[in-house]
């Protein structure tokens, strides 16, 4: 195996073919870790892994898994990721991401105990957010959505884990991520793909946007997963770390930037239906003090690269479908 050095680690990643799991098990590999994915499609999107297909739910078929695998590390990513997906579709979302999670929780308990574990939560757990200062790990958490109450059930769930059987758990908080790969159903990749749009196929030079009056903590979805790999390195069980950028990017700097790699002139129209969606006001800005001193994990991308690298790699995908389409 390729890669910077070579590692005993044996790597299990559910959620592999997601967004965050295609860019960790890119991570890890390069780093000389056996990687081990599962997930529900029938083959795995990233090459140089030992891949599963199982439903995250199947309790039965985790534990077979597990046991096989007897993984070192596991990334517990699979789930529902998407806060709107949950105003959607709440009972099976609940059921994927609470009764998969605990499927894992037991998949480890009884089949490798002496595993660590990670789980990734979302900065949704927090209450309504002071707009003057960070958050850290100890402020209040009071879900304001579907998304957010789930992953706070499922910390809560991790602990008891952790105190009545031992195991080495470690959480996350994870704020706004985004990069190349994303889906548009977030507002970087969404903007990037309607600017790539009017580019690459003459659309109309408008694009759609909720409300961008607000300032959030963005990281680039590859210093995240460089956070996970390093929380399962040096961080402790039982702790939880906010992983975020401690920086506040305006969505309206966000939106110019984007706007500005087309040579059309293109207006903004606003959409109610964005507008409306959960927690589409709140500022999110994140202390990732705890992170930085625990794993010595810092930042390294500057967001405009990463608008770029989204936005390029929506140019490159808006092509592919052209190109598969058979349009000139």
């Amino acid at each position: 195996m390729s890669g910077e050095h070579m590692s005993s680690e044996r790597s299990l990643i559910t959620g592999i073919n997601g967004f965050v799991g295609k860019h960790l098990a890119k991570h890890l590999l390069g780093k000389g870790h056996e990687v081990f994915g599962i997930d529900i499609q029938e083959t795995c999107a990233v090459s140089g892994c030992s891949y599963f297909q199982a439903n995250i739910c199947d309790n039965a078929v985790i534990d077979r898994i597990f046991h096989k695998v007897n993984p070192t590390g596991i990334f517990h990513l699979a789930g529902v990721a998407s806060p709107s997906g949950f105003q959607m579709t709440p009972f099976k979302s609940f059921q994927i991401n609470i009764m998969g999670t605990i499927a894992v929780f037991d998949a480890m308990r009884t089949q490798c105990a002496a595993a660590k574990l990670l789980t990734v939560g979302s900065s949704t757990e927090y209450k309504t957010v002071d707009l003057h200062n960070s958050l850290t790990e100890v402020s209040p958490l009071e879900p304001m959505s579907f998304y957010g109450v789930s992953k706070y059930t499922v910390e809560i769930i991790g602990q008891y884990y952790v105190r009545h059987h031992g195991l080495d758990i470690r959480f996350t908080r994870s704020f706004n991520h985004t990069g190349p790969g994303q889906g548009p159903e977030f507002v970087c990749s969404d903007w990037a793909k309607q600017v790539a749009a009017i580019e690459n196929k003459g659309a109309t030079p408008q694009i759609t946007v909720g409300n961008v009056n607000v300032a959030i903590d963005f990281s680039d979805v590859r210093d995240v997963v460089e956070a996970y790999a390093l929380i399962m390195e040096k961080g402790k069980s039982g702790e939880v770390y906010n992983v975020c950028g401690r920086n506040k990017i305006s969505l309206n700097y966000i939106l110019e930037y984007l706007i500005k790699k087309s040579a059309s002139n293109i207006t903004v129209a606003t959409d109610k239906n964005k507008v409306a969606a959960p927690n589409s006001t709140a500022e999110i800005i994140g202390d990732n003090g705890k992170l930085c001193r625990e794993t010595g994990w810092t930042p390294k991308i500057p967001f405009e690269k990463t608008l770029d690298d989204v936005y390029d790699w929506w140019v490159e995908e808006l092509k592919k479908k052209k190109t598969s389409s058979g349009e000139s």
